[in-house]
């Protein structure tokens, strides 16, 4: 299946860039939300409500059923990856210390598991974290 033209990843991240997309965004339960909820749960207007609404629609994020917006699957893989940032940013500090550490090549790989297993409580980020380890450490770099 092919991608409609207009759907890119700069449009995606165009609107995950507006704080109040995000919030709409993430405020839309798996059961699905209700735009009266939404609006007076964010103190929105109705054009700043639907303009975001349509947005997040129009680019494939959200779905509309029986009156009320559902995170379509590809809005809960875009979900699943701003939950991953989000927590990137709560580790942002221990993030630089692995950065720190990694910078002396004589470190055993195991010890460098085990300090990022110690730091680091998001599973996906640990997942990049020792995947990126070991691409480093087979390449010619």
């Amino acid at each position: 299946m092919i991608k409609p033209k207009s759907l890119t990843v700069a449009c995606v991240l165009k609107i995950i860039a507006d704080p109040i997309s995000v919030e709409l965004f993430q405020s839309i339960s798996a059961e699905g939300s209700e735009r009266s909820d939404l609006i007076s749960k964010k103190n929105l207007s109705l054009r700043q409500y639907y303009s975001r609404i349509s947005n997040l629609t129009r680019n494939g994020m959200l779905i509309k059923k029986n009156g009320k917006n559902y995170r379509t699957t590809f809005g809960k893989i875009v979900y699943h990856m701003l939950n991953t940032i989000e927590n990137a940013f709560t580790d942002y500090y221990k993030l630089k210390a692995i950065d720190s550490i990694r910078l002396y090549d004589d470190i055993p790989q195991e010890e460098h598991k085990k300090i990022i297993d110690k730091l680091i409580a998001d599973q996906d980020i640990k997942d990049t974290l020792l995947a990126r380890k070991n691409l480093l450490l087979h390449s010619d770099l």
